[in-house]
C-alpha cells in the first residue's frame, strides 16, 4: 500500500478488519512486526495474586462436578 498507515491501522484489535477492507496488505503488516523493538530487557515479572485468572485460593483447579 502506498498510503501512510498510522498506529491504529495496524492495532491488533482492527488489523484483521483492515486486512479484508484492503486497508493492508500482509506486507504492511510484516514490515510493521520487524520494525518493532525488542523491549523483553526492560519487562518484569509480576507476582500478584490473580485468583479470578488462577481459580480458587490455594492453586486448586475448579470443581468440575457442577456443584
Amino acid at each position: 500500500m502506498t498510503s501512510q498507515k498510522t498506529p491504529w491501522d495496524l492495532d491488533v484489535r482492527v488489523r484483521e478488519r483492515n486486512l479484508r477492507k484492503g486497508v493492508l496488505d500482509e506486507k504492511d503488516v510484516e514490515k510493521h512486526l520487524k520494525d518493532l523493538q525488542d523491549s523483553a530487557a526492560n519487562a518484569e515479572n509480576v507476582t500478584i495474586p490473580q485468583p479470578a485468572v488462577g481459580g480458587p485460593p490455594g492453586g486448586a483447579p475448579p470443581s468440575s462436578s457442577g456443584t
